[in-house]
Order: structure tokens, then sequence, then C-alpha cells
């Protein structure tokens, strides 16, 4: 990217683009990121609320994001031949009980990741970061109880939430949020671990990213490319709520009942249904 094309985000950069660090721009290259008043590496939790049958189905894992400070977010990669004595990723399974709404206490599910396993049975929404109000697409487990303890497990704070971004089949990422007591922080810490819903035939083409997903999710693309493209997508979602409102109101003036007016009344310019009488010469 040229600093020098006026065309390029980089070149709008100035003394006060205290979000823009060329150094971890470049450190974090591949890594999925995405735009909230700076550059964060990782997923997007999901606005819009969600059907709760587009979640349930199985996913794979493609990428991993620990706590900042334990370790660099990576990749996942599922081998074509695996080694008996070697764990494979696993995968996420959410599941819908069969001719059945599905609601948030019938759905159950297991996770399996990397040769650890736990089920958990009903889903609950999780609060914000200062605990106090319920938030749409992120939700908490009601029962979950790992298999055994792998030594850097727990069963409590563990939760799922669906991405902002969708994959090409417009399904959402799913990103399972693990929860460790691990002394490494000495305190409590978290691993996002990113997943795509598996469609039929997938496995024989791999469990990767096209490169379309990867550019939706600001991966290889330079901080000032992600700040651009999430400012475009922003403008272009505001033009067409502003469309979508004028065309309503258009159909609301459309439909509006004209009114019987008098010999001697002039139209209200704010209501052309509202005779007003005219003011005495």
């Amino acid at each position: 990217m040229d600093v020098d094309d006026p065309s390029s985000p980089l070149s709008a950069l100035d003394a006060d683009s205290d979000w823009y660090d060329p150094k971890e721009s470049a450190i974090d290259l591949e890594h999925p990121k995405y735009w909230d008043d700076e550059v964060i590496v990782g997923i997007e939790q999901r606005k819009a609320p969600i059907k709760l049958d587009a979640l349930c189905a199985t996913y794979r894992w493609f990428y991993e994001f620990p706590e900042p400070g334990v370790s660099e977010p990576g990749e996942i990669i599922y081998h074509t031949n695996v080694r008996p004595q070697d764990s494979s990723p696993g995968s996420l399974t959410i599941t819908c009980p069969a001719g059945k709404k599905p609601t948030l206490k019938n759905i159950t599910g297991t996770v399996r990741l990397f040769g650890k396993e736990a089920r958990f049975s009903g889903i609950k929404r999780a609060k914000d970061r200062d605990n106090k109000n319920l938030v749409d697409n992120h939700w908490e487990f009601v029962t979950f109880k790992w298999k055994e303890n792998y030594g850097d497990n727990q069963d409590d704070g563990n939760s799922i939430f669906a991405s902002e971004i969708s994959d090409d089949n417009g399904a959402p990422f799913v990103v399972f949020r693990y929860a460790s007591p691990a002394p490494v922080t000495g305190h409590m810490w978290y691993l996002d671990i990113a997943a795509k819903k598996e469609r039929p035939g997938q496995k024989q083409k791999g469990y990767g990213l096209s490169a379309a997903e990867m550019a939706r999710l600001g991966m290889r693309a330079e901080y000032p490319e992600v700040r651009a493209r999430a400012l475009a997508v922003a403008s272009r979602e505001e033009s067409e709520e502003s469309d979508s409102s004028s065309d309503e109101e258009d159909a609301a003036e459309k439909h509006k009942p004209a009114g019987k007016r008098k010999p001697d009344s002039t139209v209200d310019e704010l209501d052309p249904g509202r005779p007003r009488k005219r003011k005495p010469a």
C-alpha cells in the first residue's frame, strides 16, 4: 500500500492517527481484525439478533485468539492424514431438537477441541462487560461439563457468540470462548476460538476460509484498510437507512387522505389534508 497514492487509506494518516502503528499493523497483517474506534484483532460480535435455528450445525475451528500477553493468535489447520497419536482440532456441534422450535432451553451441543471434550445443555443470554445488561448474540451455557480435568479447563465461564461477518453461504461464524483458570496470568483468562459452519462435501475441500471470507474478516489487510472498509460499510448502511426512511415517508404521504377544501380556505403547507382559513385582508 502506497502512502503517496491519494486513493490509499494511508494517505489520510497524520500525527493524530494514534490508532495506527506501522509495526503493529505488519505484525497483525494475517490475523482477523475489525474496526471499533481502533483496530481490534479478533472476531466482531454480531449486532442484529439472529434466529436460534441459524446456529444449529457442526462447526470447524479456523482461528484462535488467546488473551493478550499469553500467546499470539494463530490459524487452526486440519490435516488430511492425521497420525493416531495426534489430536484432531475437533469441532463445535450445536443441536436443535428434531421437529421442535429451538429455544434457549432445548439447545444442546458438544465441544471437541484437540482431544478435550465437553457437553452442554441449554443456553442463556450473556451480560455485557459491566455485567449489567443482557446482550444479543452472546450466550452462556445453562449446564456445561468437561469430560475430565485437562489441567487448564473449567466448567464455568465458557460461552459462544455469533459473528458480525458471515461466511460465503450467509451463515455467521461462531466463536467459542474457552475459560481457563491457568496460572499463566494469575487469574481466569479466555481463549476465543472461531469456527465456520460445515457444509456437505467440505471435508474433501478442507475447512479453510475462502479469499472472500478472509477479506471480510480483515485478514491480510493493514490497519488503514480495515478502518476504511468499516467506514465504507457504515456509510453505505446509513445511506440505505436514509433511502428506506424516505421511501416510507413517500408511501405514507401518498396514502394520506387529501381532505375536502372549503372555498374560502387555503392549504396548510405543513399538512395538505388540513384546511386553513385565510387571514382577513
